[in-house]
């Protein structure tokens, strides 16, 4: 799922959660060391995992029990972070008040485009963050405690960090891109041998050199203008949307800027930011959209094109070759992603201790409970990948 244990490692709480924070007094779903887990913040929490996987990946939310699925793993979150709540106080944590504000100074900085417009607003930032407060009933006393407990947290994490994690070497970095070079060459003998030593990182390295060809692969940036007609679409209002498009692609031949069109156009709010750009790597986009992306001449607009989801209407805007890559393009990265995996390592393991001390106890159920583990399993890895490719895209 996506990884809300990288909370646990940032200076303060993504104001997305900001809802689980609700003052409102409520029954709990689990209790750790009495403390409560509070059925509001469960709601909460997973309704803004929900709504990030409705945007970035809607396909997982279709899986059997996927929500159901996503549920769990969002209470196991949340144990998770009241045990390191209660951990950070035992060891007597001290927190600046100005940790706190430089805390609520970056969230604030999630608040200077207006989501209205898609224009940067930065006076406006304030006002919008007390307004988000104000319509989750919370106060800024009260938020500013929660990211004073999740700063001590993190500077908790740093500490244990420190003592339980290796660092990385060149050697270790080196060897992992000669497993995933392997991988990319499809050289058999390695593969085997590698499989037959460690099928783990046989593994590792073939999700590695997947990501690596997606990044290395043809790519071409796109201005883009969309237009919802799903499947349930009456056929009358598919054909008032495809009118419209029609409208659209006409007036941006005689002359409307593409931009001031998706502004003005496009049912895509997260596009607004980006002016309705984003990138597109070939073979993986639906292929009525990909067929016309890589074919068209930088600069060119598409005619309206028609998926299984609605009308899109594309711009050019630049192209990429295939390229190579070498061990020297990518050692940094390789040694930050095995940082990474030692220290969520360290943090799970830390966890554990904690969870075998605690006085958990769970009253929330769940379906997925009685499927078989492999099914679990697959929304799970799925909604990984959606994490890697959602992250690709903002780093993009």
């Amino acid at each position: 799922m996506i990884k809300m244990n990288k909370l646990f490692l940032a200076a303060a709480v993504a104001f997305g959660c900001v809802n689980a924070y609700s003052a409102k007094i409520d029954s709990s779903v689990a209790t750790v060391n009495g403390r409560p887990v509070l059925a509001s913040e469960y709601d909460n929490y997973l309704q803004g995992v929900i709504e990030q996987y409705q945007a970035a990946a809607p396909q997982i939310l279709q899986q059997p029990h996927a929500k159901d699925i996503l549920g769990s793993e969002v209470l196991k979150e949340l144990i998770s972070k009241e045990l390191l709540y209660q951990a950070a106080e035992e060891e007597k944590v001290q927190v600046k008040d100005s940790e706190v504000d430089a805390g609520i100074n970056e969230i604030k900085t999630r608040f200077i485009v207006d989501e209205l417009t898609g224009k940067e607003d930065p006076k406006g930032a304030d006002k919008r963050f007390n307004e988000a407060l104000k319509k989750q009933g919370l106060t800024l006393k009260r938020y500013k405690e929660k990211i004073k407990k999740d700063v001590a947290v993190r500077k908790l994490m740093e500490t244990k960090l420190k003592e339980n994690v290796t660092p990385v070497e060149e050697a270790d970095a080196k060897a992992l891109y000669a497993n995933v070079e392997a991988v990319m060459k499809n050289n058999t003998k390695k593969i085997k041998a590698l499989e037959k030593e460690d099928p783990m990182k046989l593994k590792e390295a073939q999700l590695i050199a997947a990501k690596l060809k997606q990044l290395t692969a043809e790519q071409v940036r796109i201005g883009h203008i969309f237009l919802a007609a799903p499947k349930d679409m009456s056929a009358e209002d598919v054909k008032k949307k495809e009118e419209l498009a029609n409208q659209i692609k006409k007036e941006i031949d005689n002359g409307l800027d593409f931009s001031s069109a998706v502004r003005k156009y496009t049912e895509e709010k997260n596009a607004l930011a980006s002016g309705g750009d984003m990138i597109l790597i070939k073979g993986v986009a639906p292929k009525e959209i990909d067929a016309q992306a890589f074919t068209l001449a930088v600069g060119k607009v598409s005619k309206p094109i028609k998926s299984e989801v609605g009308f899109h209407i594309i711009k050019v805007k630049e192209k990429r070759a295939e390229k190579s890559i070498s061990y020297e393009d990518i050692s940094r990265d390789l040694a930050q992603y095995l940082a990474q995996q030692r220290v969520q390592l360290a943090m799970a393991q830390y966890i554990e201790q904690l969870y075998n001390k605690a006085d958990v106890k769970i009253t929330l159920t769940f379906e997925s409970d009685e499927q078989p583990a492999e099914s679990a399993a697959e929304v799970k890895t799925d909604a990984k990948k959606a994490e890697t490719v959602a992250t690709d895209t903002k780093k993009k």
